[in-house]
């Protein structure tokens, strides 16, 4: 039986606005509990600045192998199928697995990343008092908007087709059988 591939691909303009938007959110719904808790004072040193623009170059890198680890999982050659690089035009880190996966597996690859470094450290800075923890949480909330846009636009598709990266854009192939 004939399969059907149609291409999906993300405005990256678009998810920027996104990433904005999500900033904003996500800054005021962790950020307000947050001050209404621990009332932090604002001091910066620049060990504090340092540490954190590590974390960040740190968990940039983290979250594209965080990708790279869950779609190799699911990928039937494995590890072998996965690829990283960044696109240059954009300045955009990618992840990039050459071979179909279902797309229920596609979707926890691409929102592990944001679960792991965004959600979990922004959560546990309410329980914790860690400024550090908070901004870098709702940070990388925000560097997942291309990996929520992309799965809002595979939304309507059946969790059992699958969906491969598309080798130089941000987006992916999804196919379908006839």
């Amino acid at each position: 039986m004939p399969r059907i591939m149609e291409k999906k691909i993300i405005d990256i303009y678009k998810a920027s606005k996104l990433a904005l938007l999500l900033f904003v959110v996500f800054a005021l719904l962790f950020g307000l509990p947050f001050y209404l808790i621990w009332k932090p004072v604002l001091a910066f040193s620049w060990q504090s600045i340092l540490i954190f623009g590590t974390l960040f170059i740190i968990g940039v890198v983290v979250h594209e192998l965080i990708h790279g680890f869950v779609f190799g999982l699911f990928a039937k050659s494995g590890f072998k199928s996965i690829r990283f690089g960044v696109l240059w035009e954009y300045l955009t880190p990618y992840c990039h697995c050459s071979e179909p996966i279902k797309l229920k597996h596609y979707i926890i690859g691409a929102l592990m990343p944001a679960l792991i470094l965004g959600f979990v450290p922004a959560t546990v800075s309410l329980f914790n008092g860690s400024l550090m923890l908070l901004i870098l949480g709702v940070i990388f909330i925000s560097a997942a908007a291309g990996d929520f846009y992309i799965v809002w636009i595979l939304r309507k598709e059946s969790m059992n087709v699958f969906v491969q990266d598309h080798p130089s854009e941000p987006g992916c192939f999804v196919y379908r059988n006839e």
